[in-house]
C-alpha cells in the first residue's frame, strides 16, 4: 500500500528538477509496511506575485519547497502562509557551484531573517549569513566569502550545477521528513558545495 505525501514546490526551473528528483525517489524508497507515494502541486513561477501565494491552495499539503528567487516579499509570504497551516517549509537556493537547503519549522527560526532589509540582495545576505555561522562554529566557509566579495556588484551564478545538486538534496530532505527521520531545522542548515573543478 502507498503512502501519500502531498507536497507543493514553489519555483520553475529548480522547482522542475526537484519535482523530478522527489518523483525518481517515490520508486526507490521503502517505509517499512510500504512506500512513499509523493504527489507534487507546482506553482511554476520564479518570482510570486502576492496574487499567486492567495491563490495558492494548500489543504491537505504535508510539506512545502520554496524555490524561487526570493527575490520579494511574495516569496517570503508563501512561507508564512505554509507555516500558518502548519506545513514545514524546506527552502533550495542555488549559489553557482554550490546548494544551500534549510528546513524552516512552522513555529521555527524564521528562513526570512537572513535578509538584511534594503542592504544586498537575496544571495549576498544569505551568503553573509552562512559566512557568520561558520566562524561563530570556527568552521569558517572561504569560498562563500571570496563569492561575496566577486560577486557583490552583481548575482551569483545560476550554473546548472548548483541547481542539481540543491535538486538532490531536497528531495533527500523531503524523503528523511516523509520516514520521519531527523532532519536539520533552521538555523541550521544544509550546504554542499562542489569542491574541486572537474
Amino acid at each position: 500500500m502507498n503512502h501519500q505525501v502531498n507536497i507543493i514546490i514553489a519555483g520553475a526551473d529548480m522547482g522542475g528538477l526537484i519535482a523530478s528528483c522527489a518523483l525518481h525517489e517515490t520508486a526507490i524508497v521503502e517505509v517499512p509496511s510500504n512506500s512513499i507515494d509523493f504527489h507534487i502541486l507546482r506553482l511554476e513561477k520564479d518570482t510570486l506575485t502576492m496574487e499567486d501565494v492567495d491563490a495558492c491552495p494548500l489543504s491537505g499539503i504535508r510539506y512545502a519547497v520554496n524555490a524561487t528567487l526570493h527575490d520579494n516579499e511574495a516569496s517570503f509570504a508563501f512561507d508564512e502562509k505554509c507555516k500558518e497551516q502548519g506545513i514545514p517549509v524546506i527552502h533550495a537556493v542555488n549559489l553557482g557551484k554550490a546548494a544551500f537547503l534549510a528546513v524552516e519549522k512552522p513555529k521555527g527560526y524564521p528562513f526570512s531573517e537572513v535578509v538584511k532589509k534594503g542592504l544586498d540582495d537575496f544571495r549576498c545576505s544569505l551568503g553573509k549569513y552562512i559566512s557568520q555561522y561558520g566562524m561563530f562554529w570556527q568552521m569558517p566557509v572561504p569560498w562563500v566569502d571570496e563569492a561575496i566579495r566577486h560577486y557583490s556588484n552583481e548575482s551569483f551564478p545560476q550554473l546548472g550545477i548548483g541547481a542539481y545538486i540543491a535538486a538532490g538534496y531536497c528531495a533527500n530532505i523531503l524523503a528523511n521528513l516523509a520516514e520521519c527521520k531527523e532532519v536539520k531545522y533552521f538555523p541550521k542548515f544544509y550546504l554542499s558545495p562542489l569542491l574541486e573543478d572537474i
